[in-house]
């Protein structure tokens, strides 16, 4: 008859183990709890210790061969003493656990190098770690009161007899309580389909992990909705202090939630002083009878002193049966409230409307009347206004024809008297040509002095005669002109070229020239006819202004038009003088012996600047404080 060596006995442990390993890492792959895997491993270390066993290795010939032996079984019952603390006191972070358990191990596998046999050492560790594993095992047992903790339990003392019997060489004995002990195992974590008291080990710390997961994602959605919601959520506990209030109370209220949670609503007076009693009534209401209230509308104060209409709904929340807490919405409901009231107002003014249309329909009937006898009255007014046209008709055509004639006359009379110029500076010029030629030479000729001032006299109202003749043909020039040789003239070029042609004049009187003219401005001008205006300015600032005086000549772009101005530091205008400096024979300065001075060139100058569309004018701050002459034309473009 066959018979089994006491070392096949090994065998049945050795199969309980890999089925129980095989269970523990298909349930790990489902769920990935790092639990199932480490009993898996610590099984795995185990059935080694069996599969010694079974084929008969000796180990006693290679001390750190036997002392890794003797550690091997330590893990398992480490692991269920970590089981059973678990089912009492919860293991928040496993993962580092599980990690802290791997490099525990590898430390304790390094004391197998030690020179000594740790069987005696080992021996009364298992014993205590057996001994708290069954105390703690007895105590959830009785605190969950399951039959499955039974099961774990005895599954716990075979585990823990089983370690003690290796130890011992009590290998019938070791070889039943370990083949005993995975089958409590197995019982215990197959007997209950709802995962209740120990076995929930596995089980309930996955879903407990779930569910806190979810509780905290519906937190985080829900305090998210709360945080970002126009109203103002408001938790206000039974005395009335505020203990959360919503990140909208800045926008509404005007406060910060740090400046409200912790203390009551009436110390910020933020309820409108006219309607505190009425929120008052309510909030007593809410206490008494234990019913919310809804969309309540009253006026508060914010912060920033703006009264705004709040719409306010309360509900009380109840704590084992009694009122703990307060839970109220506002809703800032000032925009509605202002549309409300201009409706009101609309349709009060409609009534009015509606008065008064009736009181104007009654009106409307006397008027009516009145109307029809002053559509008879305008009726008679009518023909006698047709009477009146006609005749204003026939005086219109009267004046027309009058204003024909005058017209003609007074063209035919500007006519003769362009005509009249022309002639007599025609026949002032024939008389003064000789006496402008002789008078020099009888200068030089006479050797008496009182003779040669007399002859000064003459030679200086010749030349006034004669400059005031050539200034009268000028003006009537300028009258004659209809429309300017308009072309594009750069500024700056031409007020160089009149300095120059000046700058004898300029030298004689020791005056400096400041220009102030950009490169690119160009003006739409007759070359001509500006460097004319030119001329009469300088000539007229220069004859105004002491020796070593400044004048400055400048220019500047407004808009479609440029302002020119020419500036010196002479005597300068009264306000009166600004006013009729432009006028015909006008001068500044009566007292002034100028025999050059005929008082017509700044006439000559507004003559040419209108012609151009311009405009000319003075400006000064007083006598003695220089006088600036300016005057506009129209912009031109360069190369054009």
């Amino acid at each position: 008859m066959f018979q089994f060596s006491e070392s096949s006995l090994w065998l049945l442990p050795t199969i309980s183990v890999y089925v129980i390993v095989a269970w523990f890492v298909h349930l790990y792959l489902k769920d990935r709890d790092k639990r199932k895997l480490l009993f898996s491993v610590v099984f795995l270390l185990a059935s080694i210790d069996y599969i010694l066993l079974l084929i008969n290795y000796h180990l006693s010939s290679n001390l750190v061969l036997y002392n890794a032996y003797l550690l091997l079984s330590v893990p398992l019952q480490v692991v269920i003493l970590m089981a059973v603390v678990e089912s009492i006191y919860e293991i928040k972070n496993f993962d580092k656990a599980f990690n802290i358990f791997v490099a525990l191990f590898t430390l304790l596998l390094l004391t197998a190098f030690i020179p000594v046999s740790l069987r005696e050492i080992l021996k009364p560790v298992r014993i205590l770690i057996a001994a708290a594993v069954i105390a703690i095992a007895l105590y959830s047992f009785i605190k969950t009161k399951k039959p499955s903790s039974v099961m774990f339990l005895f599954s716990i003392v075979c585990f823990s007899v089983a370690g003690t019997s290796t130890v011992d060489n009590l290998t019938e004995l070791a070889v039943f309580s370990y083949t005993l002990g995975y089958v409590f195992v197995a019982l215990t974590f197959s007997v209950s389909l709802g995962y209740e008291g120990t076995e929930s080990y596995f089980h309930l710390k996955r879903k407990l992990q779930d569910a806190e997961h979810a509780l905290r994602e519906s937190e985080k959605k829900y305090r998210l909705i709360v945080e970002n919601t126009a109203d103002v959520i408001i938790l206000t506990e039974k005395n009335g202090t505020i203990s959360y209030v919503s990140p909208s109370c800045k926008e509404v209220f005007g406060y910060s939630p740090e400046e409200v949670v912790g203390k009551k609503a009436w110390d910020f007076r933020i309820i409108y002083p006219e309607d505190l009693e009425e929120v008052s009534q309510h909030h007593r209401r809410i206490i008494e009878d234990g019913n919310g209230i809804s969309n309540l509308e009253f006026r508060i104060v914010t912060k920033q002193g703006e009264i705004k209409w709040i719409s306010y709904s309360c509900s009380p929340i109840l704590e084992n049966g009694k009122i703990g807490t307060f839970i109220g919405v506002a809703r800032d409901v000032s925009k509605r409230k202002k549309i409300e009231q201009r409706l009101v107002e609309n349709v009060n003014e409609l009534k009015r409307a509606e008065r008064a249309s009736l009181n104007i329909m009654e009106d409307l009937r006397d008027t009516v009347d009145r109307l029809e006898n002053a559509k008879n009255e305008i009726m008679e007014k009518n023909k006698q206004l047709e009477e009146t046209k006609k005749q204003l008709i026939a005086l219109n055509k009267n004046l027309e024809r009058k204003v024909k004639e005058r017209t003609e006359e007074i063209e035919k009379l500007l006519k003769k008297k362009e005509e009249l110029i022309r002639q007599l500076g025609h026949d002032l010029k024939t008389p003064l040509t000789p006496l402008n030629t002789l008078l020099p030479l009888a200068k030089d000729l006479t050797k008496n002095p009182k003779a040669k001032e007399l002859i000064d006299v003459c030679i200086k109202n010749v030349d006034y005669i004669k400059n005031l003749v050539t200034r009268i043909l000028q003006l009537s020039r300028i009258d004659a002109i209809t429309k300017p040789e308009i072309e594009n003239v750069n500024l700056l070029e031409e007020v160089k070229k009149v300095i120059d042609s000046n700058s004898h004049y300029l030298e004689m009187n020791n005056i400096n020239v400041e220009v102030m003219v950009d490169e690119d401005v160009v003006v739409k001008a007759d070359r001509l006819r500006l460097k004319e205006v030119f001329n009469n300015l300088i000539t007229n600032a220069v004859k105004y202004s002491p020796n070593g005086g400044t004048i400055t000549i400048g220019a500047e772009k407004q808009g479609k038009e440029v302002k020119i101005f020419v500036r010196d530091t002479g005597i300068g205008l009264t306000e009166e003088q600004k006013e009729r400096v432009f006028d015909e024979f006008y001068k500044a300065d009566e007292s002034r012996q100028d025999f050059y001075s005929t008082g017509l060139g700044l006439t000559i100058c507004r003559g040419i600047v209108e012609k151009h569309g311009g405009k000319i004018w003075a400006e000064s701050e007083g006598l003695g404080k220089g006088s600036t002459f300016c005057f506009t034309l129209k912009s031109g473009r360069r190369g054009k």
